[in-house]
């Protein structure tokens, strides 16, 4: 199983901290994620984020990157402020 964990303004839209998921790629946790959570939670992700075990989804095969057992994908939406 991988663990999803929800930060700031997406933690309230889905009014979860996190969930394990069975997904094998970022894409199909996102996918999981819009249907499961619904379009306020669909609409915080745009332009999120997004680790796995620490690092960013541009540096590894974006939502093409494949999950494994135990891995952690955090999940961070935009925030603003000054």
């Amino acid at each position: 199983m991988v663990t999803v964990k929800f930060f700031a303004t997406l933690r309230k839209a889905t009014g979860v901290k996190s969930y394990e998921s069975s997904a094998a790629s970022v894409g199909a946790v996102l996918k999981e994620i819009e249907k499961g959570y619904g379009e306020d939670a669909h609409r915080h992700m745009k332009n999120c984020n997004i680790l796995v075990n620490g690092r960013n989804i541009g540096y590894l095969k974006g939502k093409r990157t494949r999950l494994n057992d135990g891995d952690e994908v955090s999940i961070f939406p935009p925030l603003a402020g000054g």
